[in-house]
């Protein structure tokens, strides 16, 4: 027997659609509204690159130097899981000073395309995180300025924000970087 005290009262007309509407919704387009980035630390600066430029993570590559090119922030070429790729340091590009503290947590983050590797030195890669895109903060002009960071917002992270980095704009600062 069914007990009269256990069945839930009905919905009225507006809980019902509410719910219906909630269902309807595709799952698809409220994850296109999250921002899903690989988290790594440049000394004291946390930055977030899109996830979907990564094209991996690994520990870190001694860079070997390329004879003739003297911009600083070249580090030099690097083999990466069998691949070269262009070293880049990310800190000197942006302006700011750092220096590779190495130990078992530096890694490298690789971005752009199979055939044309951009690798980035950094001294932690703790993980990813998703927000949602209104969570992102608009990136304070000081942050947002040509070579100031690269930065096209702020992730919320849990001890502070992450600059997000526009990638497209970094590795054509990159390109000019290899030129030089």
């Amino acid at each position: 027997m069914i007990d009269p005290a256990r069945v839930p009262a009905a919905l009225d007309p507006q809980a019902l659609q509410e719910n219906a509407d909630a269902f309807a919704r595709p799952v698809q387009l409220q994850r296109k509204q999250d921002v899903h980035v690989v988290l790594a630390r440049i000394g004291s600066s946390w930055i977030a690159f899109p996830a979907a430029r990564v094209l991996r993570v690994t520990a870190a590559a001694a860079p070997h130097r390329v004879p003739h090119r003297k911009h600083r922030a070249l580090r030099g070429l690097a083999n990466i899981d069998g691949e070269i790729a262009a070293v880049i340091d990310f800190a000197s590009i942006c302006g700011f000073e750092w220096s590779p503290a190495g130990g078992t947590k530096a890694r490298m983050v690789v971005l752009g395309e199979r055939g044309a590797a951009w690798a980035f030195e950094v001294d932690e890669v703790p993980g990813t995180l998703a927000v949602s895109n209104e969570d992102v903060a608009v990136a304070p002009v000081t942050v947002s300025a040509p070579h100031a960071g690269f930065t096209s917002g702020l992730v919320p992270m849990e001890h502070g924000a992450a600059g997000l980095v526009d990638v497209d704009a970094l590795l054509t600062a990159c390109e000019g970087v290899v030129r030089s």
